[in-house]
């Protein structure tokens, strides 16, 4: 079973996760400060600053994010979710890289044509937490020992009840990276379709 999957019985069975990051005040603000010295890995402030979907956000509305994000250690090809489950959360890497895997043939657990390794502060899934029956189109497996961030639907939910001007805030922002990517997508199409009738007139 992914990671994914688990996490979606969970929650739906209402069974209490321990796994929150939820960073208290006190410790957020020496992270955010210069005089901390953070030598083993980067701190969780610095490096939801660097992450361009949360870079509007102040600090204190970073803070209160990290209250609805799980974390969670994955190894070396564990599975995060497979294509064709139910989307249902977007996650941040924090360390390590995950592979992206396309075309599953079905049989077994053959992942697919791998499309693209995601690195650290790049973010995926995002179309699980906001389309209501979203079926993953790729399977994400850690490439290697990785750490990742995630957020849930319901945790989304939760977060607009509490905090509506976040929830709103993040909703909007996860909203033009689904329309960045849609514009991607359609200016690759656009450029494939011109290299095709250009090798057709060549033929």
């Amino acid at each position: 079973m992914s990671y994914e999957k688990e996490m979606i019985e969970k929650l739906e069975r209402g069974e209490s996760v321990n796994d929150r990051l939820d960073i208290p005040l006190l410790r957020y603000l020496w992270d955010a400060s210069p005089l901390s010295f953070i030598t083993t890995r980067e701190s969780y402030h610095d490096f939801f600053k660097k992450i361009t979907v949360l870079s509007s956000f102040s600090d204190n509305e970073v803070r209160l994010f990290t209250k609805f994000l799980h974390l969670r250690e994955f190894q070396m090809n564990e599975v995060i979710f497979k294509q064709g489950d139910s989307g249902y959360g977007f996650y941040f890497i924090f360390s390590g890289a995950v592979n992206v895997y396309a075309n599953q043939t079905g049989v077994g657990f053959e992942p697919g044509e791998f499309v693209i390794k995601l690195e650290k502060r790049q973010y995926f899934g995002e179309m699980g937490l906001l389309e209501e029956f979203n079926r993953r189109s790729a399977t994400s497996i850690a490439a290697e020992n990785t750490i990742l961030l995630g957020i849930f639907k319901p945790d989304l939910e939760r977060m607009l009840e509490q905090y509506p001007v976040l929830g709103a805030k993040f909703l909007r922002e996860t909203a033009l990276i689904m329309a960045n990517r849609m514009g991607q997508l359609t200016r690759e199409i656009v450029t494939l379709k011109k290299r095709v009738h250009e090798m057709d007139q060549k033929a």
